[in-house]
C-alpha cells in the first residue's frame, strides 16, 4: 500500500472517530428538563393569584342583594358558595384548556425520551471504539511489516547490521516518505562510496520489487551483487532470494535452475547450499569421515625382565 493511501487512510479513520465522540458526548449530556411552566401545563395546575379571587369575589357579591339583618348569615353563606364555584370552575378551564393540545403537534424537544437518548450516545461510543481498533489493527500490521521487512534481511545476511551512516539513514526517510526512486539514487551514492556495504545494493534490490513492482531490474541487482566477495553465508542466501523470482514472479525456471545448482556447486557446506538441494532433488553428501591414522607398533617385551615383578625392569 502506497504511503499517501496509508496515511489518508489513517487521517480518515481518525477524523470520523473524533466525529463519532463528538456526537456522543452530545447525546450523553442533553436531557429532557422540563420547566416549571411546562409542569404547570403539564399537570393542570392552574395559577391563582389574590387578585383574581377578590375580583371574582367582588363579583359574586354584587350578585347576592342583602335585605335584612336576619338573613345575614344566609347572604354570607351563599357568597362564600359563589366565590368558590367561580375559583373551581375558572381552574378547571384553564387546566383544561392548558392539557389540550392539538393532534397533529409535534413533542418539543424537552418531550423526548431519555432512553431514546441514551441509546443514541452508547451506538455513538461503540463506533469510536470501532474506529480506534481499526486504527489499531492498521497500525500493528505496518509495524508487522516493517519487522518483517527487517528479519528477512536479517537472515540473508547474518553480519547484517543497521547502518547508522547519515547518507544512508536519509535514502531511508526518503524511502519511508514514498519517494522509492530518490531513496535508490541516495543509497547507489552511498554504495559508491562505502563499496563493501553491499546490504544497500540489496535494499535497492528490494524497493524495486516490493514497492516498485521492477522484479527484473531486483534481479539484475542481486545478480550484481552475486559477483562481489561476500561471506558465505549471506552470498548463499541472496542467491537463494535470487532463484526464487526467476522461478516465481519473472517465470524463468531454467535461470533458478542454474543459481541453484552454482549454490551446491560453489558453497556446498552453507544452509542455502542445502536448501539448493532440496529443491533440486538431490541427496544430502554423506559426510568424509578423516582418516585415521595408524597406531604405532609396540616394542618387543624384553624377555630378561619376564621374572621380574610388576614395575621392574631388567637393568641395563
Amino acid at each position: 500500500m502506497k504511503l499517501v493511501l496509508k496515511l489518508a487512510l489513517y487521517l480518515g479513520l481518525l477524523i470520523v472517530a473524533v466525529v463519532f465522540f463528538g456526537k456522543f458526548r452530545n447525546s450523553y449530556r442533553q436531557a429532557p428538563v422540563l420547566n416549571r411552566t411546562e409542569l404547570n401545563a403539564a399537570g393542570g395546575e392552574a395559577p391563582t393569584t389574590n387578585e383574581a379571587v377578590a375580583t371574582e369575589a367582588a363579583a359574586a357579591a354584587a350578585a347576592v342583594t342583602v335585605t335584612n339583618e336576619p338573613s345575614a348569615v344566609t347572604n354570607a353563606t351563599e357568597l362564600a358558595g359563589a366565590v368558590t364555584n367561580l375559583v373551581t370552575t375558572n381552574a378547571l378551564e384553564k387546566a383544561t384548556t392548558a392539557v389540550k393540545k392539538p393532534k397533529n403537534a409535534k413533542p418539543s424537544v424537552s418531550e423526548k425520551p431519555a432512553s431514546e437518548d441514551k441509546s443514541s450516545a452508547f451506538l455513538f461510543l461503540a463506533l469510536f471504539v470501532v474506529c480506534l481498533v481499526l486504527i489499531a489493527a492498521l497500525a500493528a500490521w505496518d509495524f508487522t511489516q516493517y519487522l518483517g521487512s527487517r528479519t528477512e534481511r536479517a537472515m540473508m545476511a547474518s553480519d547484517f547490521q543497521l547502518p547508522t551512516d547519515p547518507n544512508y539513514e536519509a535514502a531511508e526517510q526518503e524511502w519511508a516518505k514514498g519517494n522509492h526512486l530518490d531513496a535508490i539514487n541516495l543509497m547507489r551514492e552511498y554504495l559508491a562510496h562505502n563499496p563493501n556495504e553491499q546490504h544497500a545494493a540489496i535494499r535497492i534490490a528490494e524497493i524495486y520489487e516490493k514497492d516498485l513492482n521492477n522484479y527484473l531490474a531486483a534481479a539484475l541487482e542481486l545478480e550484481e551483487v552475486l559477483t562481489k566477495k561476500l561471506p558465505r553465508e549471506k552470498w548463499g542466501w541472496t542467491a537463494i532470494h535470487l532463484a526464487n523470482l526467476y522461478s516465481g514472479k519473472l517465470n524463468q525456471p531454467p535461470k533458478a535452475l542454474a543459481v541453484l545448482e552454482r549454490i551446491t556447486r560453489d558453497y556446498p557446506d552453507t544452509a542455502a547450499a542445502k536448501k539448493a538441494r532440496q529443491r533440486l532433488g538431490l541427496p544430502e553428501p554423506e559426510t568424509v569421515q578423516p582418516p585415521t591414522e595408524p597406531a604405532a607398533p609396540e616394542a618387543p617385551e624384553d624377555q630378561s625382565s619376564a621374572n621380574l615383578p610388576k614395575g621392574f625392569r631388567a637393568k641395563k
